[in-house]
């Protein structure tokens, strides 16, 4: 059957001379010669039948631009492939290839080569001669070298390795992973990965060094169990741990290896949670400590493990039951181990009497045995860089020191220092921010100094009895002068921003909030908010993460005021409709209860997603999103459940409701809580099309102004018709500069918020808008200007060009500001479907 399907659809593409051709999935053992006649055909799919070899018609079909031959069981590839000079794409993934020929170099004008889950251990020479090569896949293969002449592809953006762990890249240098780089991420650059490749393959040694991080709450004796370790020593009244310790511990494994282990020693009160999370990395291994004094151990090791699955993924976990002796106590070890199958042992110790510490140390020294990236191969020259960091005094220097650091030891590439910067980074032996253009210019060669120093701010007594309100004149008084001069204040408080753990109010730069250190008290204007009157959405958690509320306070503070604002909630205001936004610890749950217009209700309630999705996205889970039934509000349904259930086609969903069975319409669900132009499906809303690119250019003394208009934007980019860039969105490890002028040169959209500052900056308004004039001109972008404060806009390099918001009325000359930017959204949806139509054209 399946071949008569094949040559009726051959037929049927000669007949009408197609350009495509769909043969996936017929259970083919080999294919018509039939389709040699096919000379029109650009585009071929033979994926997923039982194909051994590739028959000599198909290199007949010399107009081939595309070929898809992926999860077939081919050995080989023949000579005669060569032929189809026309090719830009191959998908070989999936097949039982052992090697490829000599002759795949003769496909000049192939762009795409897709070779991953083969059982390649290495690829040709000629690889080299396929000059427009953009994107190359070996994900998953055997491959134990790659040849030096595939660093002659200078149009290759995409290389991916990952899973081919005889080459033995470490993951910060390989980068991006494929699925990651399809959801919006950078992939790495194919120069870093070669050259880190090709250096270790000529002298390098074993790096032998990784982090041990201790975590549990206050008092339960970490860092007794850190002196005891390292140090062989114990202090009864030892005072408690204030941020982070960060130790050395020298190991001697297998009798014979010195190995050094980074020992991060984290503080356990509560308000200090929140900003652990970005020091809690993957590739290290975790001591959970625990003591029995409080009596809810198996609360706390569930609470623990959950965060550390969160941030340290995988990553191997020792759960030390300690202060025995003073508290004999256990835990449900099978059960916990059953759920979180990375807990690799459970050690009952004491420091006073020492029992278990030997015991203690043995499971340590084997687990860090066992460290996958321990040995991973370090450079030489990176050696003597780290060494010569690691013997300086300074706390900081500045990235170009940095990099002097690195010409004097023989690593002069730019890219492989910065490669080394995050390599430093992610082990945490020296910080650096380098993909912030506000912080890139510190490199920090003591950790401690950053993490004290935000922790000094967090546990500030004034700090706390203010609610949280910080003016920056009273960092002095806060932070040791000698250790914390005033110049070095605004890069902790921009670090803290970067964190998302504070903002600045918008009437003046010298004073910031910090969400953490809000009252807990909830207003009474919560108490307004009746449910069954409401919008309502749920996100459910398998862990409330510490900080949850807080940073999205921060996310959207241009929506509310002080008043309204606490530690676990906020009300946010937007166009005439009202959010109550609470955390609920006990639960593990998020409410969103909203009143207004009912259009305008899912808007606000498309702002608040977007920005709960966003922080989500640094999370290893994903909470489940519920639909309250209308009139019911306290019974759900899931959102992933009913968006299956429509592209199954069914219509109405069962739900017992008082003791009666009510069918309910599912899109009805639906449609009360999304957008109108709502994903479609499952796989839309977690692999959303592609939207337009919109670029901010402006100065950062307008960041509080961008911040507003990017929040009243929230809602074209829910619909899936924007994404948006500016420069706090660049990546660690990238270069800032590069990165801006990669991504002015993807947008469709170019955005200047013009202001006296904006028109003051060389950089914006030389640089930026001398190129965005060049593509506006060239009907490559659209250049949208933003009129925010007053300016002689006459004077402008761009007065010419159609502005927002209508008349030149600058935004902060609006009394109402949310019309200012309704007037800017709707020009710019103008502008949008006005792209989308050429597009269609196209």
């Amino acid at each position: 059957m399946s071949w008569e399907e094949a040559e009726q659809r051959i037929q049927g593409a000669a007949k009408q001379q197609s350009r495509s051709l769909d043969l996936s999935y017929l259970g083919l053992t080999e294919i018509p010669d039939a389709i040699s006649q096919l000379k029109n055909l650009q585009t071929l799919s033979l994926q997923g039948n039982q194909l051994t070899t590739i028959p000599d018609a198909i290199s007949q079909l010399k107009n081939l631009q595309t070929l898809s031959l992926q999860r077939n069981q081919l050995t080989a590839i023949p000579d005669a492939i060569s032929q189809l000079k026309n090719l830009q794409t191959l998908s070989l993934q999936g097949n039982q290839l052992t090697a490829i020929p000599d002759a795949i170099g003769q496909l000049v004008n192939l762009q795409t080569l897709d070779l991953h889950d083969n059982q390649l251990t290495t690829i040709p020479d000629t690889i080299s001669q396929l000059v427009n090569l953009q994107e190359l896949d070996l994900r998953n293969d055997q491959l134990t070298t790659i040849p030096d002449a595939i660093s002659q592809l200078s149009n290759l953006q995409k290389l991916y390795l990952h899973g081919n762990e005889l080459l033995k890249i470490p993951a910060e240098i390989l980068g991006s992973t494929y699925g990651d780089v399809r959801s919006g991420a950078e992939p790495a650059k194919p120069k870093d990965i070669l050259e880190y490749l090709f250096r270790i393959q000529k002298q390098a040694q074993p790096l032998n060094e990784a982090k041990l991080i201790l975590v549990g709450y206050g008092a339960v004796g970490k860092t007794s169990l850190v002196n005891r370790l390292v140090h062989q020593r114990f202090d009864a009244s030892e005072t408690k741990t204030e941020g982070i310790q960060i130790t050395d511990w020298p190991l001697y494994l297998n009798g014979n290896e010195d190995v050094k282990l980074n020992v991060w020693d984290f503080g356990g009160q509560e308000i200090m949670h929140s900003t652990h999370q970005f020091f809690l990395t993957e590739r290290s291994l975790y001591l959970l400590v625990l003591n029995g004094r409080q009596g809810h151990e198996d609360a706390d090791a569930e609470y623990w493990l959950e965060l550390i699955q969160s941030f340290g993924g995988d990553s191997p976990v020792i759960v030390v039951l300690n202060k025995v002796e003073e508290h004999p106590f256990d835990v449900n070890r099978s059960g916990l181990k059953q759920k979180f199958p990375n807990i690799k042992g459970f050690v009952r110790t004491d420091c006073e009497t020492e029992r278990g510490l030997d015991e203690l140390r043995q499971v340590i020294e084997h687990e860090t045995d066992r460290l996958e990236h321990l040995r991973d191969p370090f450079p030489a020259s990176w050696f003597a860089i780290k060494q010569r960091l690691g013997d300086m005094e300074e706390n900081y220097i500045s990235f170009e020191h940095y990099r002097n650091i690195c010409n004097q030891n023989q690593e002069s590439d730019l890219d492989s220092q910065d490669s080394l910067a995050v390599h430093l980074h992610n082990l945490g032996i020296a910080l650096n921010y380098k993909d912030d253009p506000r912080l890139r210019d510190t490199n920090i060669l003591n950790p401690l100094w950053v993490t004290n120093g935000i922790y000094k701010i967090l546990n500030a007594h004034d700090l706390a009895d203010h609610k949280g309100e910080l003016d920056l004149g009273c960092l002095p008084q806060l932070l040791d002068p000698k250790n914390y001069p005033r110049q070095r204040h605004g890069f902790l408080m921009e670090l803290m921003r970067k964190f998302e753990l504070c903002f600045p109010f918008q009437d003046s730069q010298e004073r910031y909030l910090i969400p953490d250190l809000l009252d807990k008290q909830q207003p009474l204007e919560a108490e307004d908010f009746i449910l069954e009157d409401c919008l309502n959405f749920r996100y459910t958690y398998p862990i409330l993460p510490e900080g949850l509320l807080p940073r999205f306070i921060v996310r959207t503070h241009v929506l509310s005021s002080n008043t309204l604002r606490w530690r676990t909630g906020v009300i946010l205001d937007f166009e005439g409709s009202r959010a109550l936004v609470k955390a609920d610890r006990q639960d593990r749950s998020v409410s969103i209860s909203i009143t207004g217009p009912k259009n305008k209700r899912r808007e606000l309630l498309g702002i608040i997603r977007y920005d709960f999705e966003h922080i989500h996205n640094n999370f290893k889970f994903q909470p489940e999103e519920k639909i309250p039934i209308p009139n019911h509000p306290k019974l759900t349904f899931s959102y992933k459940d009913l968006l299956v259930m429509e592209e199954q086609g069914l219509v109405k969903v069962p739900k017992v409701i008082n003791g009666k069975l009510i069918h309910l319409e599912i899109k009805e669900l639906l449609n009360g809580v999304d957008l109108t132009k709502r994903p479609q499906t499952l796989r839309d809303v977690e692999h959303p099309s592609k939207a337009l690119q919109l670029f901010y250019s402006y100065s950062h003394k307008d960041e509080g102004i961008r911040d507003q208009l990017e929040t009243h934007l929230k809602v074209l980019q829910r619909r899936g018709l924007i994404q948006n860039w500016h420069d706090r969105k660049i990546l660690p490890g990238t270069d800032w500069k590069n990165e801006l002028d990669r991504n002015l040169e993807q947008a469709d959209i170019i955005l200047p918020l013009v202001s006296p500052d904006f028109i003051a900056s060389d950089y914006c308004y030389e640089v930026e808008m001398s190129r965005a004039r060049d593509r506006h001109d060239a009907k490559e972008a659209i250049l949208l200007p933003i009129l925010i404060r007053p300016v002689d806009w006459n004077s402008t390099s761009f007065c010419d060009i159609q502005a927002l918001p209508s008349d030149l009325k600058p935004v902060t000359k609006w009394s109402d500001k949310d019309d200012a930017w309704l007037n800017v959204m709707q020009g710019l949806k103008r502008v949008i479907q006005v792209i989308q139509k050429n597009k269609s054209l196209q």
